[in-house]
């Protein structure tokens, strides 16, 4: 082992060596399901995507344990993010993640997210949500005329690495069949073009709550995070 170079809650990462070549160990955490995370649909997920150039080769993989080819690259930040060109090249990835097939998938439920959420809080969520607003947005995406598509659901910076003209997305844990504008908003907001969207009838109206859900969601997640932290420290 060359270094621990992730110790959170979700996960424990360490990154290792074999002579010049260096891979990334992931050992998962005890209760995905707590957080939102179905390691088979995830499995599935990595095996439909492990012969595309925008993840890392896949060397190992089970429910408890990922091993993948560890990328020398940074990760996304504003500068690459404002070019208009590097927008486009995270937007064509995009849409060449919605083309991906999974066989054995539902169409992932934002409001049974929500909901899973937060009946593990040992408080109301209306006290840091709006909560009837949430699951009326939430029930109202899960029913859109918009077919599921694979999302990544989690592109925060720090799951985007660029290494020279190539970009990679990692961390497919939240990986499921959902919004098509949901990685979209994920990454730039609400400042998207319509001809940036693989779907082209996805409204500016649309984009607004899923704004919204994220924030929702991402609120949600973290206090779920915050409880487990604690139960794990009482030795709950």
């Amino acid at each position: 082992m060359e270094k621990e170079i992730g110790c959170g809650l979700v996960n424990h990462t360490f990154l290792v060596r074999s002579g010049s070549y260096r891979a990334v160990i992931r050992v998962n955490c005890a209760n995905p399901g707590k957080l939102g995370i179905d390691r088979l649909r995830e499995l599935k997920i990595l095996e439909a995507v492990k012969n595309s150039d925008f993840v890392p080769d896949t060397l190992y993989k089970d429910s408890g344990v990922l091993v993948t080819e560890y990328i020398s690259g940074y990760t996304l930040n504003d500068e690459f993010l404002g070019s208009p060109v590097n927008r486009s090249r995270l937007a064509s990835v995009l849409e060449r993640i919605q083309t991906m097939f999974v066989t054995g998938l539902n169409p992932f439920s934002y409001l049974d997210c929500c909901k899973a959420y937060a009946r593990d809080l040992p408080y109301d969520p209306s006290e840091f949500v709006d909560w009837e607003q949430l699951c009326a947005v939430a029930m109202e995406i899960d029913k859109a005329r918009h077919a599921p598509v694979l999302c990544h659901h989690d592109l925060v910076a720090e799951n985007i690495l660029i290494r020279d003209d190539a970009i990679f997305f990692i961390d497919w844990e939240f990986a499921a069949m959902g919004h098509p504008a949901y990685d979209y908003v994920k990454l730039f907001g609400e400042d998207i073009s319509r001809g940036m969207l693989a779907q082209r009838d996805i409204s500016s109206g649309d984009i607004k709550q899923i704004n919204f859900l994220q924030s929702g969601i991402d609120r949600l997640w973290y206090s779920a995070k915050k409880i487990m932290r604690r139960q794990g420290k009482s030795g709950v």
